[in-house]
């Protein structure tokens, strides 16, 4: 299905993840300045943008808290969720704020309320609100959340799962993920320096690039870290969608990426391209 007001060759996702946003190992808190650099980044892209952002310090330790990621089982969890909602609106009211700084016309949609999962995967979205925002030139933005889930009462989606869900749906050709390192490496260069950049991965080797070198992140993060990222971007390959892991440290790059120069970064090209 493609977008009926915006060419969905044009429209690009963009997911901030929640590392970058937010200071992960302090809960609650935000990388305002971080935040900044990145507004002043996107402010410059003058394609049409969907804007998903993780959850990073304002829902994970809760989450584990609370232990939410396991589905409904106590009316215990529900005060941690309502706690979630808080804290993540709060979140969404920064980066609001900021942006609209820098003259972005963003349009804050709350997840819980227009998705719904089955056993932790997105079964349907509501999409239509954001075909019109498109048309008439705001920026949607959502969340990783907690959502109602028909077998497990709740779960936990995703930015990364979302992100895979809307570019299918709206039938756009590219999708950025912002994290705090420059893409796919050979192991973890926050662990060991010797790591090397995989610049170019094509869809035929995801598979062996997951099994050989990625692991869980140790990280506070209950949607499965870079593994998590990767099998979400294994289903946007699938689907033809070029998909880019970058540096948002460096939100410059996004100018560069957009306009076709070559950044440190890894571009996983789909299958449709391999």
């Amino acid at each position: 299905m493609g977008i009926n007001f915006v060419s969905s060759e044009e429209l690009i996702v963009l997911k901030m993840g929640g590392s970058v946003i937010t200071n992960k190992y302090e809960h609650f808190s935000a990388r305002n300045e971080a935040i900044e650099k990145i507004a002043q980044g996107i402010s410059k892209i003058k394609q049409p943008l969907i804007l998903i952002h993780g959850a990073g310090s304002y829902g994970h330790p809760l989450a584990k808290k609370y232990e939410i990621h396991k589905g409904y089982f106590s009316s215990s969890q529900l005060d941690g969720l309502v706690e979630i909602r808080i804290k993540m609106q709060k979140l969404g009211e920064i980066l609001t704020q900021i942006f609209r700084k820098y003259g972005m016309k963003i349009i804050p949609i709350i997840s819980s309320s227009c998705m719904i999962a089955k056993n932790k995967r997105l079964l349907r979205v509501e999409i239509e609100p954001f075909r019109i925002f498109l048309k008439i030139g705001l920026i949607p933005m959502c969340s990783g959340d907690v959502v109602a889930d028909r077998k497990l009462g709740f779960s936990i989606i995703s930015g990364d799962q979302m992100a895979t869900y809307l570019a299918r749906e709206l039938g756009t050709k590219k999708v950025i993920f912002g994290c705090d390192v420059d893409g796919i490496f050979t192991s973890d260069p926050k662990q060991n320096e010797g790591a090397e950049l995989i610049p170019i991965i094509k869809f035929k080797d995801l598979r062996k690039i997951l099994k050989k070198y990625v692991s869980e992140t140790k990280a506070p993060d209950v949607t499965g870290g870079m593994l998590g990222k990767l099998n979400e971007i294994n289903n946007l390959m699938k689907s033809g969608i070029e998909v880019i892991i970058m540096n948002l440290n460096r939100p410059e790059d996004l100018i560069k990426i957009m306009s076709g120069k070559d950044v440190k970064c890894t571009r996983l090209i789909p299958s449709s391209k391999s």
